[in-house]
């Protein structure tokens, strides 16, 4: 027993510890529609995708230059000496080449890989969104439970503090005993139990909003900083269309569209490889320029008929084929041909996975709201069960022991309540993820 009233007052102390750091922390309110847009806003992994949009859009030039004219020139400059050359002085020339593919099957396949880089990288941005907001608005609503399961504790607490000093006013007016002021005892610590673990768990989730939304735990002046989250955890038990909710999350889900995109562009990388098969036809001109009062040779007596050029240039049609590659083509080919099968049979087992997730949504949804009725009915009658033995007791009608049970049964009723509430909660959050509706926080939707 020693043991035990250890324990409970070590927990009581915690419990003490985590209110008096609340309560020296500095606040500031934070709503669900606040959460979200700061997250989307300030996550780093957020961030991270869009730079990675930006960087799309610059790899999509670096595609399509396949298709556009090149243009090189070389300049050369020096002295010139000996007997073959003027006396003294230095000397230029000019080259150019120009470049124009006229076919080249790989061209079609690189333009259309060029677009689906940038869409890539824009659904995968929409499906960091989805998971980083999901997992903010669950947090947020883990808060909201676990700060109304702790005022629920205060007032439990006070009830049972008055409890405490009622059975001490009895014993020391000679109507109680010792063992019904120690049960008092007992159930005041052993609740600071409870009240540990919420107020824990309530610091945890408003820290973890705090990192979500890219704020700062503590400020210049070292003091510790704190969202506190507003409003309350709703409730909604409008059922909704298992086919249809299917429907929306097959086309909307943004993994599923990034897998498909995935697999278009493999299988355009796969053709734009293949093209390795057909020769490639070019249009090409170059040019030499020198300029005439810098000849690099002169007109030599002992070659007659020498006529000097400061100009020539040149144009044509080029054809490469490259007839044998040792299987290069080949095996690029069927290694791209594989990651597509990949990407369609990962996409394959998502929708058929899709189907199981909402129904399993849809039974969570029914199982919270019929608990949630059955609970606040027990409970409505567990108070008033409850405030019937508080009179008896001041009657001297009823026992401690009467006044304890009925105490812990309108505790579970009502923490059970809140749970079921935060469980319905969560289902319908879990419902929007799974079909998509985070999506209109993204600029790409």
């Amino acid at each position: 027993m020693t043991r035990f009233l250890v324990t409970l007052i070590f927990l009581a102390g915690i419990a003490n510890a985590s209110a008096q750091i609340e309560t020296n922390a500095t606040t500031y309110d934070l709503t669900l529609t606040d959460c979200l847009r700061q997250t989307f806003e300030r996550h780093p992994d957020i961030q991270r995708a869009r730079a990675e949009v930006e960087r799309a859009t610059g790899t999509k030039l670096v595609y399509r230059a396949r298709a556009l004219p090149r243009l090189q020139t070389t300049i050369q400059g020096g002295v010139r000496e000996g007997l073959l050359y003027e006396p003294g002085g230095s000397f230029s020339t000019l080259n150019g080449i120009l470049t124009q593919p006229l076919l080249d099957l790989g061209i079609p396949p690189v333009f259309r890989r060029a677009r689906l880089d940038v869409i890539m990288a824009q659904q995968n941005l929409q499906r960091e969104v989805t998971e980083r907001l999901h997992e903010a608005r669950v947090t947020f609503l883990r808060a909201l439970s676990f700060r109304d399961a702790s005022l629920l504790a205060d007032e439990i607490a006070t009830r049972l503090q008055a409890n405490t000093d009622s059975a001490q006013q009895r014993r020391d007016a000679g109507t109680g005993t010792a063992a019904a002021l120690t049960a008092a005892k007992i159930q005041q610590l052993n609740h600071a139990r409870d009240r540990t673990h919420w107020r824990a768990e309530y610091f945890t989730a408003v820290t973890q909003l705090a990192e979500l939304t890219g704020h700062d735990l503590i400020t210049p002046a070292r003091q510790l900083r704190l969202p506190r989250p507003m409003g309350a955890l709703d409730f909604d038990p409008a059922p909704f269309d298992i086919a249809a909710v299917t429907a929306t999350a097959l086309a909307h889900r943004a993994d599923l569209q990034l897998l498909r995109t995935l697999a278009a562009a493999t299988t355009a990388d796969r053709q734009t490889a293949q093209a390795g098969y057909f020769p490639q036809i070019s249009l090409f001109a170059t040019t030499l320029f020198i300029p005439e009062n810098v000849l690099v040779s002169r007109q030599s007596e002992f070659v007659p008929g020498q006529e000097s050029r400061t100009t020539e240039w040149r144009a044509g049609v080029t054809l490469s084929w490259r007839v044998i590659d040792n299987g290069q083509v080949t095996g690029l080919s069927r290694q791209l041909a594989a990651g597509s099968a990949a990407y369609d049979l990962a996409r394959r087992q998502l929708e058929q996975h899709i189907p199981r997730e909402i129904a399993a949504v849809a039974g969570a949804l029914e199982t919270a709201a019929a608990r949630r009725a059955a609970l606040q009915q027990s409970a409505a009658a567990a108070a008033e069960n409850l405030t019937l033995i508080e009179a008896q007791i001041a009657l001297g009608e009823a026992t401690q022991y009467d006044f304890l049970q009925a105490q812990a049964n309108l505790l579970a009723l009502r923490a059970g309540l809140v749970d079921a509430t935060h469980a319905a909660a969560v289902a319908r959050a879990s419902l929007d993820r799974v079909t998509g509706r985070y999506l209109p926080f993204t600029p790409y939707q």
